[in-house]
């Protein structure tokens, strides 16, 4: 194990963050640079829920057509045949309601959900002089590391991408690998960080021992 100041010099060397800044967040202060950082982050939330702003018919219609192209493959492979031996005269009535659940579902649900993410996107990008970053907190514990495989690629199988995590006292952080896996579970740490729009993020942090 080395010394506890080489042991900083390597976190600061592969982290997200300088000798200034841990000198800002020891003070209970953010740096220039970190403010810049939460400033650019909002920034790209509002650039995302413009984007995608007014995008609701799109995705009903995208909706539609699966839907339409799921009942193609069921009336061809029998299903409705089926429906209608086992329904008889409600088969009709049953199928009406079905349909009007499903326009519902397409034409008023599914927008109201789209609109409700960007218009939470839009709410993430408060700028900061609206909404600055809260009161930065100080965690001292050892670390507890693991890391987790999951989500879906682009061809609906399961992603390949491993997420490096930290957990100290209870709060969890994730890490890019090369910082992830210089941190020892054997030594202690002070760790500054802050609860941002929901989600935890680490500023800087440094060894004790």
């Amino acid at each position: 194990m080395n010394s506890a100041y080489d042991h900083n010099y390597e976190l600061q060397y592969e982290g997200t963050f300088t000798t200034a800044d841990l000198k800002e967040n020891q003070q209970g202060r953010y740096s220039q640079a970190q403010l810049k950082q939460f400033e650019n982050s909002r920034e790209f939330m509002t650039y995302s829920a413009n984007k995608y702003e007014n995008r609701g018919p799109l995705i009903s219609m995208i909706f539609g057509v699966g839907l339409l192209g799921f009942v193609a493959v069921l009336y061809v492979i029998g299903v409705f045949d089926m429906f209608r031996a086992m329904l008889g005269g409600l088969f009709l009535p049953v199928i009406a309601g079905l349909g009007i659940l499903a326009v519902l579902f397409i034409f008023v649900i599914v927008p109201r959900q789209y609109q409700s993410t960007v218009e939470m996107a839009r709410g993430m990008g408060a700028p900061l002089a609206e909404s600055p970053p809260g009161e930065i907190q100080v965690i001292e514990a050892r670390a507890e590391k693991s890391q987790t495989q999951g989500g879906i690629n682009r061809r609906g199988g399961q992603s390949s991408k491993i997420s490096c995590l930290l957990k100290m006292d209870g709060i969890e952080f994730k890490l890019q690998p090369s910082f992830w896996e210089l941190i020892d579970p054997k030594r202690l740490y002070r760790v500054y960080c802050v609860k941002d729009q929901g989600v935890w993020v680490l500023l800087s942090m440094e060894t004790l021992e």
